[in-house]
């Protein structure tokens, strides 16, 4: 089905949702961290290699970055690495093996020359080894046939014994796609994957946890709100590969999903533990206004349950996730992803305490 994804301004009024019937404890504490040295921007991209956080690319309402910036989290500290060295891009995709960031796809809004033409969606990839502070480019994504690019799609990474990548959804400005797309990092190959068998997707979320990624959000054709929620283990075959756990919203006759409010489109995710247990968290993102809630997925019982939300004030798409040396950080993004030069963008950094009370002196406006 040919579809336009629609962006939209976000509207600047935060949005509180009641929780229902689902738990909040009141815990989860939000600490400001160093800010990013970097522009302020939204549509970035972040990978983890060993203790090292790292984010590039992005668009700050008027120019595209391909700036590469290291978050040491010993020093609370930015430290700017060399370069990205494809077109200047946002809303792209990045995952991390056990050695190697790997970042791609993406849109530049001005066009780019690739191959003597103008486009505007891309499909390139590079890898980025922080042994030699240096980029490889790699295969493009093997695309659709006629696919100019992709953008608003979801990666992960599986290191260890796996060492893969996946590209999962996205649009290209015509079309929304169910692909799923494996890198394979011992052949330095790209497959087309065709296991994946939920619907076409666009600005999803997803996390690794015990080699195992989770894909979650988003939006399908004609921008409907998705509540689907996949798991994908490299250690089955076939369709085996995707299991579907239970949906986010209240489509069940039971009362454990009766509060939740979970569903959106451009959010953060990232896995880390709450007092030793292992959970993953969603927070901001979009759905009819601009959200600060946050929620805990707890893997042992496929069950949510709200926390407390992000300061008041800070509700944003384009954001970005990253799970450093097992803590949590949020941070830049921006109220709407076409909004220009008018719009608000950040450069606030953020971790996330899950299992600590609120205190408003830990979190300032950066």
């Amino acid at each position: 089905m040919k579809v336009q994804r629609l962006l939209f301004i976000v509207s600047m009024s935060v949005v509180l949702f009641s929780c229902g019937n689902s738990s909040n404890n009141n815990n989860g504490d939000w600490v400001t961290k160093a800010v990013f040295h970097g522009q302020n921007r939204i549509g970035a991209v972040g990978f983890v290699i060993g203790d090292t956080g790292y984010v590039s690319t992005g668009f700050d309402g008027t120019y595209y970055y391909n700036d590469l910036w290291a978050y040491d989290t010993t020093n609370n500290a930015w430290v700017q690495r060399d370069s990205f060295p494809g077109p200047r891009r946002a809303t792209g995709v990045a995952f991390a093996t056990s050695d190697y960031g790997y970042v791609g796809a993406g849109f530049n809004g001005s066009g780019v020359t690739v191959s003597g033409a103008t486009q505007y969606y891309l499909q390139d990839f590079y890898k980025y080894s922080p042994t030699t502070n240096s980029w490889t480019q790699i295969g493009n994504l093997p695309l659709t046939q006629g696919s100019p690019g992709l953008r608003f799609a979801t990666a992960f990474g599986i290191g260890g014994t796996y060492n893969i990548g996946g590209v999962v959804g996205g649009t290209d400005g015509q079309f929304n796609y169910n692909t799923f797309y494996k890198w394979t990092e011992s052949t330095n190959t790209w497959t087309a994957d065709n296991s994946y068998p939920g619907p076409k997707r666009v600005g999803s979320v997803s996390w690794v946890y015990s080699s195992k990624a989770y894909v979650i959000t988003g939006t399908g054709d004609n921008n409907t709100n998705l509540t689907d929620f996949w798991r994908y283990d490299p250690s089955q075959s076939g369709s085996n590969q995707w299991y579907q756990l239970r949906r986010i919203s209240g489509v069940t006759d039971q009362s454990y999903d009766a509060g939740y409010r979970i569903v959106r489109t451009d959010a953060v995710a990232w896995q880390q533990n709450n007092a030793g247990v292992p959970k993953a968290y969603i927070t901001f993102g979009s759905n009819g206004g601009s959200l600060v809630d946050c929620w805990e997925y707890d893997f042992a019982t496929d069950l949510w349950t709200q926390k407390n939300n992000f300061p008041p004030g800070g509700g944003r798409v384009g954001a970005v996730a990253l799970t450093i040396d097992g803590q949590g950080f949020v941070g830049l993004g921006g109220t709407s992803l076409s909004s220009g030069p008018g719009g608000t963008y950040y450069s606030d950094w953020t971790a996330f305490l899950p299992n600590t009370p609120y205190n408003p002196d830990d979190y300032y406006a950066q």
